[in-house]
């Protein structure tokens, strides 16, 4: 029951595509849930064409002052490569519209019984309403790309903590700057590099294409090793967590 943060830093192209490359690999022992939370509007059902409903602006309008794990999954989708969705606004004005559900998400999604959530919270402005839900992450992954701009974006964006919860560090691409150069110049851990593979990323997004060689792909491969990563501080956090509420009581 882990809460993910996937989170674009300016200028990472590509940084979605990860996240979703990622959950369609997910292999631990729980189920997974892709979660498109960019209050500035995402691209998930136009290019599966799904339609918006069910998805979170459905369950806004439906929201009074509570939550359920039922409703979470009663408001999902499923994308062609059998990855549960829930769809997300399709621009910032739907984005910004959900009001006060922001906050109650968090908690839901963190809790999701044999579930991890992978969030896809787009890039999280100053004030940006998915802020609430980032502050319940067990942890939040930062996704750059390893350029002299890319790295300098990542640093910047480093500056300014979201949350309490542990960093880590996916590159979109290891040039012209190594994982080990990267971690020297902003002085966070590198959990994973995702390659650029133009083929792989567009059948991820719904184009037609062999499912074997997507599953050969060096960016599914790549994101076999990113998710295994990822799940391993997760599961450190959540018992560390539980080490400390027990501590408490």
């Amino acid at each position: 029951m882990s809460l993910i943060a996937w989170v674009g830093v300016k200028g990472a192209g590509g940084a979605s595509t990860g996240g979703l490359a990622v959950a369609s690999v997910w292999r631990n022992a729980r189920k997974v849930l892709f979660a498109e939370l960019d209050p500035a509007g995402g691209d998930i059902a136009a290019r599966f064409a799904l339609t918006p409903d069910p998805g979170l602006v459905q369950m806004g309008a439906g929201f009074r002052h509570a939550l359920s794990a039922e409703e979470v999954w009663s408001h999902t989708q499923t994308l062609p490569g059998g990855v549960p969705v829930l769809v997300g606004p399709a621009s910032a004005q739907q984005g910004h519209a959900l009001g006060n559900l922001w906050e109650h998400l968090g908690p839901v999604l963190a809790t999701l019984p044999d579930t991890d959530v992978i969030a896809d919270c787009g890039r999280v402005q100053p004030g940006s309403p998915v802020l609430e839900l980032v502050a319940d992450a067990a942890i939040v992954v930062l996704v750059a790309r390893s350029t002299l701009d890319g790295v300098a974006h990542l640093r910047a964006r480093l500056a300014v903590p979201m949350s309490d919860a542990p960093v880590g560090v996916v590159l979109i691409g290891e040039r012209p700057y190594s994982a080990a150069e990267v971690e020297a110049a902003v002085a966070a851990k590198v959990i994973g590099v995702l390659p650029r593979d133009d083929r792989a990323a567009a059948m991820l997004n719904g184009e037609p294409g062999s499912p074997a060689a997507l599953n050969r792909s060096s960016l599914v491969r790549a994101a076999r090793d990113v998710a295994s990563a990822i799940a391993g501080v997760a599961r450190h956090q959540e018992t560390r967590n539980s080490a400390l509420a027990e501590q408490a009581s």
